[in-house]
This record gives structure tokens, C-alpha cells and sequence, in this order.
């Protein structure tokens, strides 16, 4: 008979004898006693020395606690951090015959909530509400338990297929511990202890889910082996785990000649599957495998994840969701040396805060856009190789950093160095935390990242971004394209070149936000920065740069604020565009001698382009040390005469300029304008040079 059950006999009978005729002329016990008593006694069936056999912890097992009088103090610490005389438990509560709450002391000498049954077989088992080490237990009564020197199995074992109870490998003499001839289906706790050394026969497998946990804790002296009984690559299936519990650790753990096949249909081969597993992963090394080495797919949990090692697949040595990639340690891992060296990115979109670390291989994402709806940063030195028309798309709530520094910029490429081979970035969010750093990329402009915008390294479609020290090259189209309704927050010190079409196709508002020649745009096909039209609506000073600005074909911008221009700035426009300034604009464009500011034609025809066009009545309305030229083909607005410059209205000033090639005036100056001319120089222009009505 088990103590427990002696005991129940004695509550019996004290129970019997407190209700006999002799005592009916006593006060009967009030429910309060009565309930006091029960405790006691409940409390009484744990007394006595107990010995933890077994636990998610191994190294605390062989701890001895002695229980008397409601705790439970350590008289033998086993292999612990704790010591001689430390309440283990304490406050323990009985909630019925066999199961008690207390408060258990962790090896941070704190308390943590716990919970204690007491079981038909006399095993005390423990469970911790702590997620930490050591929070699953099992103790039998000391006396009763004889430690075997070696627990482990003396010849190698046969695991069965099926793991439904709590189950310990242990560590034997045998050079092979235990062998496996199928795939086991682990639905309940198993923890393989340090040393343990298990073989696959072929395309066998271990696959944890429902209840099952994995606990593998090897020690750098003694690590865990699974590998396969012969030594061939891909002879086993490999280890697939899908339970998101704390107990889930692999440490000091090596997987060997897996991924002959999925262990679960139908998914990839890889030495480990991690299905939305909750997991901690620390020095692991995954060896020769026929599939991938790691595989993480989306919802996974890295609780911990360091000194990761795979090397020696056939294919990539890891595949993981973009979300999940936050988990990594960086340098910290190794994944050198396998087929296909790269870190498989799968998913399609970023929807919670993800970081990804620089590693010893490139990233390389598929062949499709990269949704990225909330913060997404790439730290230094990563590099990201694209697959043909993949790309990143920023939208929503999403931000994109690229964080790169002189020495580690950050790598975006097309897997082949072919102009073209993917889209590129996209931006629309308003985020301060959209900035670029120290980014090379190259290769893009295969199509629009999103319906129907322009092909473009970088395009900005709207909101606001920052893009700094950064070199775009072998495009197929655009460097950059920034639209209307977009803003740069920083934009300095960046080189385009090699791309097919324009370094820059800018919206005008945008201009004065560049930084002159700090940046570099020679060395592309159409080496001039477009500007698309459109209309400068506030106060805006364009810098001169080392490639001329150019206005698109028939379009007229439109200035109604200040517009400055500094000298050596030169302004194509393609046929019949042109400027105009009314409103609340003024236009200043003050040059020096050796640095003037160039108008003219893209093309160097007479009349090829409208003209210059000024109505207003602003003492800044001055054009000196310039040149106007191949202007005429059309009135700026209707229906003025042809002309280079055009003052409709208003005053302006006009001096040591060039104005030649003019399809109709050099000059037109409407009656009542004010008009200030010095040292001008005419030549060939269709109309006359200064005309006046």
C-alpha cells in the first residue's frame, strides 16, 4: 500500500471516531476545524525526503528535499547553483487529496507560481508556470529510488514510433544510444539528455506537434547527435517541430545527413523544420544534408538563437519568412559552404517590426514584391540579392532604414549583374524612419514595383525619405523617380550612373531639395536630371549639378513663388516646353562671368523650345550672366508673340545675357511692363531682337 493511501485509511478513521457516541455531548467541530485538519492531514502525505529523478533541467536531477511542516528544504543540491538548506517549496496549499499550489524557488532566487500532484504511483510530479529551465519535474520518495551509475541503456535501443508519456533518453555506454526505423510522432514532453547519440535508419524521421515538446540540451563536452545509420547525405528525414512551447531548446546539437524527404507531407526536405514552432536554438550544427538546412516558416519564435552552424547541403543552407529573419544573430552563425549560398527569404509581406542583421551570405528574396506595411531595417553590411522582377514595395504603415555605414554599406543586387534583372524600391508612407544610407544598388528597372508607375532604382511616390551617401548603378531605367506630393527630408552626397534612361525623373517641387554637385550623375545614357513638368509653389533655389536640368516635352512649369537659380545651372527643355511666372512668383537666375546660368534647347535648333515668360511685379525678377538660346517655337501663355524672354507685365531686369537662335524675338516687352536692359548680345533671332508694343 502506498503512503498516500495509509493515510487516507487514518483520515478515515479519525473522522469515524470524532462522530461516535461518546463525544456527542461535545461542541462539534466547526467547518473552519474541520478544514484545518484536512490540511494538515493532505499535508502529511508529502512528508518525508524526496529525490528529483527527472526534469526539463538534467543537471538539477539527483536534488534531494526534505519536506516537513508546509515546505520543502534542499538537503542535497545535486548539481544545482542552489544550496544546502534553501526552501525549495514554500506556502504549499493543498486544492484536494492529491494536487497542491506553492511557490517554488528558481535558480534567480525568486519564487515562481507552481503547481504539485501527488499521483497513485507515488511520484511527485511538478509543473512551474515559469517558462524557464527545470519547470517540468519528477521526484519519487528517497529510499525508494536507487540512482543507477549509468542510467543510460547499456546496448543501443529501439525508440518507438509513437512517444505519448513524458519521456527522458538518457546518456548510456553504448556508442549508439538509441536507433530509429521510423518517423516518431512525439506528442508529449521528451528531453534528450547531454551525450545522448541517436541513428535514422533510411528516411526515417522524428516529428514533433500536438502536445510534444523537444528538449535536447547538450554541453559543449558532451553534445547530442542525430544522424543517420549510414553515412550518407539525405539517408534520414530529418527533425520537423511545430509546437510553440518554452520547453521546445535545442542546444549543443548536431543533425547529420538529413533531409532525404519531408517529415510531414508535404513539406520541403530539410535537417529542421520549424512549422510556427516556439523555439530556442543555440549551437547547433546541421551537417551534410541532401535538402535545406533550416527551414522557419512564418509565425516561428526564435526564443533564442546563436552560434548556429550549417554547411555541406545540397541547397540553401537556411529558408526563412522575412519576419522571422529579426531572430538572427548576425555574424554570430555560419552559413558558408553549402550549394546554394544563400538565406532563402520566404513570405510575401512584413507586417510586424523586423530587422535583418548582416550575415556571411547574401539574402536572396524571390521573385515577386516584398509588401513592407510596418518598420523594416537592414542593418550594415547586409547584402540582398534579388530574384529576376522581385522588389520592395513600402506602403501603409511601413517604413523602410537602410542603415549602412563607409565601411559596411548595405548591398541590394539582381542575382545576375544584368541591367534590368529586377523592379527595385518603392516608397509612399510618411514615415521620419524612411532613410537610405550608404546603399549600392544595381541592376534594376525590370518593370513598376506597383501598377502603373514609372521603371526606377528608387522610386518615391509619395510621403517623405531621406537618401544619403548612396551609389545607384547598371539600371535598366530611372536612378530615382520622386513624384508630386513627395518630399526628401535629406538627400546628399549620392551617385547615378550606367542607367538607360534619366539619373533623376524629379517633380519640380522637389528640386531645390538636391544638393548641387555634392552628388554625381554622369555616365548614364541621358545624362540630364528630368524634371516632369508640373508647377513650383513655394520658395525654391535650384544648385547647379554636373548634368544639366531638363523640362519634358511640351510642358510649361509653372512658377508662382520665388525661384532662385545659382550659378552654372544649366536648363534643357525639349521641344515646346517652357517657363512661366505669374502670380505671387519672381525669378532670379544670377550667374557670374565665369559661371553663367544656360537656357537652352535639348536640341540645338532654332525655335525649338517657348520661351521665358514673366508677369509680375517683383524687384527679384532679374536674369544676369546668362544665355538664352534656340527659345521661340510658341507663345509660353496664349497668345503672346514668339520670343526668348517674354515680359508680358511687371518689371524685370536683364543683364550681360546672351539671347540667340530665337524663333521669333530675342526680346518681347509688352507696353507698361518695366523693363532694365544692359549688355546684351543678340544673335540670329527670326523676329528682330527687342521688340516692344
Amino acid at each position: 500500500m502506498t503512503t498516500k493511501n495509509v493515510l487516507y485509511a487514518v483520515l478515515f478513521v479519525l473522522l469515524f471516531v470524532a462522530c461516535s457516541k461518546d463525544d456527542t455531548q461535545d461542541t462539534p467541530n466547526t467547518p473552519e476545524e474541520t478544514e484545518e485538519t484536512e490540511e494538515e492531514l493532505n499535508l502529511n502525505n508529502l512528508k518525508g525526503s524526496w529525490i528529483r529523478i527527472a526534469s526539463s533541467l538534467p543537471s538539477n536531477d539527483g536534488m534531494i528535499v526534505e519536506m516537513q511542516d508546509g515546505q520543502g528544504k534542499i538537503v542535497d543540491k545535486a548539481g544545482s547553483s542552489f544550496g544546502v538548506g534553501d526552501i525549495k517549496w514554500k506556502d504549499i496549499k493543498p486544492e484536494s487529496q492529491e494536487k497542491y499550489r506553492y511557490e517554488e524557488l528558481g535558480s534567480d532566487a525568486r519564487y515562481y507560481s507552481a503547481a504539485m500532484e501527488l499521483r497513485e504511483d507515488d511520484t511527485l510530479r511538478i509543473s512551474v508556470t515559469s517558462s524557464g529551465e527545470g519547470s517540468i519535474q519528477k521526484w519519487v520518495r528517497e529510499g525508494e529510488y536507487t540512482p543507477i551509475a549509468d542510467a543510460g541503456p547499456v546496448e543501443t535501443q529501439e525508440l518507438s514510433c509513437n512517444i505519448k508519456e513524458e519521456t527522458v533518453l538518457k546518456n548510456g555506454p553504448a556508442a549508439v544510444d538509441y536507433i530509429v526505423k521510423c518517423v516518431i510522432d512525439v506528442t508529449a514532453p521528451l528531453t534528450i539528455e547531454p551525450g545522448v547519440v541517436i541513428e535514422f535508419t533510411e528516411n526515417a524521421g522524428l516529428g514533433i506537434y500536438n502536445e510534444g515538446t523537444l528538449n535536447a540540451m547538450g554541453t559543449d563536452n558532451e553534445p547530442i547527435v542525430l544522424r543517420g545509420n549510414s553515412d550518407i547525405k539525405g539517408w534520414w528525414r530529418g527533425v520537423h517541430i511545430e509546437t510553440q512551447s518554452v520547453d521546445n531548446k535545442l542546444k549543443h546539437v548536431t543533425i547529420e545527413g538529413a533531409g532525404s524527404n519531408y517529415v510531414y507531407c508535404c513539406y520541403q526536405a530539410a535537417s529542421l523544420y520549424l512549422k510556427g514552432a516556439k523555439i530556442a536554438l543555440e549551437n547547433v550544427h546541421l551537417t551534410k544534408g541532401k535538402g535545406i538546412g533550416l527551414i522557419a516558416s512564418i509565425d516561428t519564435q526564435l526564443e533564442s538563437y546563436s552560434n548556429i552552424t550549417i554547411d555541406t547541403h545540397d541547397s540553401y543552407p537556411a529558408e526563412f519568412n522575412a519576419e522571422v529573419l529579426s531572430g538572427l544573430d548576425g555574424m554570430g552563425s555560419d552559413y558558408s559552404g553549402n550549394g546554394k549560398d544563400f538565406v532563402n527569404v520566404t513570405g510575401a509581406a512584413i507586417n510586424n517590426q523586423t530587422t535583418w542583421y548582416k550575415l556571411n551570405v547574401p539574402y536572396l528574396l524571390p521573385a515577386k514584391v516584398l509588401d513592407v506595411k510596418s518598420g523594416f531595417v537592414i542593418d550594415a553590411g547586409a547584402e540582398i540579392v534579388f530574384n529576376e522582377n522581385g522588389g520592395i514595395g513600402v506602403y501603409s504603415d511601413g517604413f523602410l532604414t537602410v542603415d549602412g555605414n563607409a565601411g559596411a554599406p548595405v548591398v541590394m543586387r539582381g542575382q545576375s549583374p544584368v541591367k534590368g534583372f529586377w523592379r527595385g524600391l518603392y516608397f509612399e508612407t510618411n514615415s521620419l524612419n524612411n532613410k537610405i544610407d550608404y546603399l549600392e544598388i544595381s541592376d534594376t528597372g525590370s518593370n513598376y514595383v506597383y501598377c502603373c508607375r514609372e521603371k526606377a532604382a528608387i522610386l518615391f511616390n509619395s510621403g517623405k525619405a531621406s537618401i544619403s551617401n548612396s551609389t545607384l548603378s547598371n539600371g535598366k531605367s530611372y536612378g530615382i523617380v520622386a513624384k508630386d506630393g513627395f518630399k526628401f527630408e535629406k538627400y546628399a552626397a549620392n551617385t547615378i550612373t550606367a542607367h538607360d534612361e534619366a539619373p533623376l525623373f524629379i517633380d519640380p517641387s522637389v528640386v531645390g531639395l538636391l544638393d548641387g554637385s555634392a552628388s554625381t550623375y554622369t555616365g548614364n545614357t541621358k545624362d540630364y536630371i528630368l524634371l516632369d513638368g508640373g508647377k513650383i509653389e513655394e520658395e525654391t533655389t535650384i544648385a547647379a549639378t554636373d548634368v544639366p536640368y531638363r523640362l519634358t516635352e511640351n510642358e510649361v512649369l509653372d512658377i508662382t513663388a520665388a525661384l532662385s537659380l545659382l550659378p552654372g545651372v544649366t536648363i534643357e527643355f525639349d521641344a515646346d516646353s517652357g517657363l512661366g511666372v505669374y502670380g505671387s512668383g519672381s525669378f532670379n537666375a544670377v550667374g557670374k562671368a565665369e559661371k553663367k546660368i544656360i537656357f537652352r534647347g535639348a536640341e540645338n535648333s532654332q525655335g525649338y523650345w517657348r520661351g521665358i515668360y514673366v508677369d509680375t511685379n517683383s524687384d527679384d525678377n532679374i536674369i544676369d550672366y546668362a544665355e538664352i538660346n534656340n527659345a521661340g517655337s510658341n507663345y509660353v501663355y496664349c497668345c503672346d508673340d514668339k520670343s526668348g524672354l517674354c515680359v508680358r507685365a511687371g518689371q524685370m531686369k536683364i543683364h550681360n545675357t546672351l539671347l540667340a537662335n530665337s524663333g521669333g524675338c530675342g526680346i518681347f516687352v509688352r507696353g507698361g511692363a518695366t523693363f532694365e536692359e544692359s549688355d546684351l548680345t543678340y544673335l540670329n533671332n527670326a523676329s528682330g531682337n527687342l521688340c516692344q508694343d
